[in-house]
């Protein structure tokens, strides 16, 4: 794993996003690529969500399943492993910690894994 984050660390992640979540709150959608039927869930605030919609709406169907995500530790791991994927978006190890977190916080949050085979 790329990702190695202390208990003071992730206090101090944790609160910065309890921060971003005043402004605007974390959401869990489900996109269905509409060429392939490939499902994907993923988590983002609830703005950026709108937007990527907007952006992909002609090649995927997108929804929210869970409006409201809670702050927990998974979740401050998943953003801590988003920001470094997107700093280092051709490191194996990295995106793979951001498919583990991202797995997490959906599992955590009674939500299906994401796996290499979804299918709608």
């Amino acid at each position: 794993m790329a990702l190695n984050i202390n208990d003071q660390q992730l206090a101090a992640v944790r609160e910065r996003i309890d921060q971003a979540n005043q402004k605007s709150h974390f959401v869990i959608f489900q996109s269905v690529e509409k060429a392939t039927g490939k499902v994907l869930r993923l988590i983002t605030d609830i703005e950026s969500f709108r937007t990527i919609q907007e952006q992909h709406q002609a090649d995927a169907a997108m929804v929210i399943i869970q409006d409201i995500v809670p702050i927990t530790d998974d979740l401050a791991r998943w953003a801590v492993a988003e920001n470094m994927a997107a700093q280092q978006p051709n490191d194996a190890a990295v995106l793979e910690d951001l498919e583990t977190y991202t797995n997490a916080v959906l599992t955590e949050n009674h939500q299906a894994a994401n796996t290499d085979d979804d299918q709608d």
